[in-house]
């Protein structure tokens, strides 16, 4: 009462702050570095479509309207990823009581010293250097734009800045590769992944029968894209694990679906490819909706013009279309990584053992500022395979026998931006194959479509070549045996182009059968998605755009299904004795796996299987590590169900599955009473599973109704093709869903859609920033591409030439 009472206060005097950064969007606005005229025509929603002589120019002008609409974001994720944060927050606690004790004596701090010694800027600085001078120029005209914004609007910054006193530095071409590069890192789980089984290794010693059941595995039947040192671990988990969970750049539990079909398969004679990249479900949205359009030069040849989804702080067009082609791309998940345990000299703490030689370590000093003029200096070692990410846990100065070290493709200098610029103006399979050959990290599936029919996939990224099993635990970094052999050649990667079936999807899944020679990745998400995806994709003959809807928007859950089925004879020999109880298992059995926002077998489901793995695995792990390995291992599903099917399991040990499964649907019970009372025709799966989307002001009961959209009722599961995906360790909370959804009709561009969760904008009180999150909880959808008749009516901005 009193939070709101303050808010609806606040709210006109915010409201009038914001009034001042509103975005121009008609006029005329004059912009240093421009050479000719640009004109930018608003729709309804707010995308802007733009129009410049030169790509010069149009670089420029989408640096500036992505600074006008999204300026603080850019800035914020700049700073996380060089670890700069405490400059604005100060030293400020990691919230350990909604995580864990373990985050007790962590701070920002820590976390700005965590990104150093990953290194995203440092590799963002390096990749700056080796890149062909016409990147750097496109990536200096982008900065010139979001410059020429920040210098004229230093008293009308967007609010955010008002709020936490303080001014962005100017914009450099390496803060958009650093926008690049994070996506490298949140979309990689190989760290991640093997500081847990570092851990679970630990906590498992003697217990190998029970450890080998919990290794990501993948079932041989599933489909795939084509045919062919513990104690220090567990420390870096406890609070890179929490940490990253509490931001907006939350590793892991990430995933995506893309699909392409044939003319043949298509009821417009021409291909249709779809795209939702699911993330984490914040505000402002991570995509920007434009058009972006440059007459030729004489080098370039054609027009560039482009249609889709931005990434604010980086030129071009992520995902979407040109007149020629379209693409779209999910993570490949590809084990990018690799921990090295490296012996330390006995006396000499930087030295590290290099087959027979003793080495000294690279090292940088780092000076983390800190808000107030404070300032902390902290030391990044480095060995022949990468930073020694141990050091952040280090307490004294008493020298360890070994330290991890990470290495990782990402840490080598890269030019993705060719990968992207060139999937721009890409106008047939060969250039856009070409273009890809420049992706380095992170991996990626695209999917392709073109004007003449044809359809097309390719994994693109640096694949480690490792002449040993690959393994999660950590490697002896002395041994010359364990070293990568280069990478695989791009040549060699998956790829397929008009395959017989007419029909291309990816949803995160392993990529290449047992046949492929080799090794991608033991990581990759269950095939539960990429099963009801080409479930539906073979249920008609030909498709439409709205059947290509209806299957982004599909909601049934396959693995709630097979779960239900294995452990069907279970819940049918619960005894009558307990009416209720038999009754919840009944309809449990009779489910058909709809998590519609309205339905009770969805929440009555999701709540068994929390407590199934509760009891199975807490009294083992423990709290803590049984977080970690939910929410880490994407993966944790196919092997938590292969333990369930096997009645004769380890895990069971005093506690039989049946009796489990009874214990965990009579709590199941209890608490769905306690949370949503004794009427369990109330018990909606929307009520429980909500989605709020999250401002990073969310953490303040004052300002989170005012920079925050929610809650609102949600529907699916972390494994429906329209996902919904809750973390295990905080239930049943919706935080990472699709981020966008796109469908694009290759032949008539007219008949492509798009929608965001959100809206355009990046100021919490313009329309823009929600007026897309009505249509997208409808499941409805706005056009992108217009014709000059169409936009004839729009708001027009000029953006003109400092004469």
């Amino acid at each position: 009462m009193i939070v709101s009472l303050i808010a609806s206060v606040l709210r006109p005097l915010l409201c009038a702050w914001v009034r001042k950064a509103a975005p121009k969007t008609q006029g005329a606005i004059l912009l240093p570095g421009l050479d000719e005229k640009v004109g930018v025509s608003w729709d309804p929603y707010a995308i802007p479509h733009l129009c410049a002589a030169n790509e010069h120019d149009l670089f420029l002008a989408q640096g500036y309207l992505h600074a006008q609409e999204r300026l603080w974001q850019m800035d914020l994720n700049r700073r996380f990823l060089c670890g700069r944060l405490a400059e604005i927050l100060g030293e400020e606690a990691v919230p350990w009581k909604e995580l864990s004790i373990h985050f007790r004596d962590k701070s920002t701090v820590d976390l700005d010293y965590f990104i150093r010694l990953i290194g995203i800027r440092r590799t963002a600085c390096a990749s700056l250097r080796l890149l062909p001078e016409q990147d750097v120029d496109r990536l200096l005209a982008y900065s010139k734009g979001v410059n020429c914004y920040i210098e004229t609007h230093l008293s009308s910054l967007p609010l955010e800045f008002r709020l936490l006193r303080y001014q962005p530095e100017s914009w450099q071409p390496e803060d958009s590769l650093t926008i690049g590069k994070g996506f490298a890192f949140f979309l990689s789980t190989s760290l991640f992944t093997r500081l847990t089984w570092s851990a679970l290794t630990e906590k498992l010693s003697g217990q190998e029968v029970k450890l080998k059941s919990l290794l990501p595995s993948y079932p041989a039947e599933a489909p795939s894209v084509t045919r062919f040192v513990a104690d220090e671990a567990r420390e870096i988990l406890r609070f890179v694990n929490g940490t990253f969970q509490q931001s907006d750049w939350a590793v892991g539990n990430q995933g995506s679906n893309n699909w392409v079909i044939a003319p043949r398969r298509s009821s417009t004679g021409m291909p249709i490819l779809c795209n939702d990249p699911h993330l984490r479900m914040t505000l402002p949205s991570v995509w920007y909706l434009m058009h972006l359009k440059a007459a030729a030069s004489h080098k370039e040849g054609d027009d560039f013009e482009v249609w889709g989804a931005s990434i604010p702080g980086s030129p071009c067009i992520q995902l979407g279309h040109n007149r020629r082609i379209a693409w779209g791309v999910t993570a490949a998940i590809c084990d990018d990584g690799d921990l090295y345990r490296e012996k330390i000299h006995p006396t000499e703490p930087d030295l590290y053992l290099a087959g027979s030689q003793w080495v000294r370590m690279g090292y940088e000093e780092e000076k983390i500022a800190i808000r107030g003029g404070r300032e902390v200096k902290k030391k990044v070692r480095f060995t022949r395979h990468g930073p020694v990410i141990s050091d952040l846990t280090k307490i004294t100065n008493v020298p360890a026998e070994e330290v991890l070290a990470f290495k990782w493709t990402a840490h080598e200098p890269s030019d993705e931006f060719r990968c992207l610029y060139g999937v721009n103006r890409a106008r047939n399979w060969r250039e856009f194959l070409q273009s890809l050959s420049y992706q380095a990290a992170p991996t990626l599936n695209y999917v392709y479509a073109d004007t003449a029919g044809n359809i097309g996939y390719s994994l693109a990224g640096k694949v480690p070549l490792r002449p040993y099993d690959p393994t999660l635990l950590p490697l002896p970094g002395w041994s010359e045996e364990f070293e990568w052999q280069g990478y695989l050649p791009f040549s060699e990667q998956p790829r397929l182009y008009n395959p017989p079936e007419g029909a291309i999807a990816t949803a995160n899944n392993r990529i290449a059968d047992e046949s492929y020679p080799y090794f991608l990745s033991d990581l990759f998400d269950p095939p539960y998605r990429i099963r009801r995806i080409k479930e539906l994709l073979s249920a008609k003959e030909r498709l439409s755009p709205e059947d290509m809807a209806a299957i982004q928007q599909d909601i049934v859950s396959n693995h709630a299904k097979e779960l239900i089925g294995l452990l069907k004879n279970d819940l049918e020999a619960i005894a009558d004795k307990d009416l209720s109880l038999k009754n919840t298992a009944a309809r449990l059995s009779r489910w058909d796996g709809d998590c519609s926002e309205k339905n009770i077998e969805a929440t009555i489901f999701h709540v068994f299987h929390q407590c199934l793995l509760k009891n199975l695995l807490v009294p083992d792990l423990g709290l803590e590590l049984f977080r970690a390995y939910t929410e880490i291992f994407n993966q944790f599903l196919v092997p938590t169900d292969q333990i369930l099917k096997d009645p004769h399991s380890p895990w069971f040990g005093p506690c039989p599955r049946p009796a489990l499964v009874e214990k965990s649907l009579r709590e199941t019970l209890e608490e769905l009473t306690q949370r949503l009372g004794t009427d369990m025709n109330q018990w909606h799966w929307g009520r429980l599973h909500t989605l709020t989307l999250r401002h990073p002001f969310d953490r303040s009961k004052i300002l989170a109704p005012l920079f925050s959209l929610g809650p609102f009722p949600s529907s699916g599961d972390g494994v429906t093709v329209n996902m919904g995906f809750y973390r295990h360790s905080n239930p049943y909370k919706h935080v990472v869903g699709p981020s966008l959804r796109m469908i694009i009709d290759v032949g008539d561009w007219e008949r492509s859609f798009f929608i965001l969760p959100s809206g355009q904008s990046g100021h919490p009180f313009s329309r823009h920033y929600r007026d897309q999150a009505g249509l997208w909880q409808q499941r409805e959808y706005i056009q992108l591409f217009y014709t000059q008749e169409g936009m004839r009516n729009w708001p027009f901005l000029s953006l003109k030439p400092h004469i």
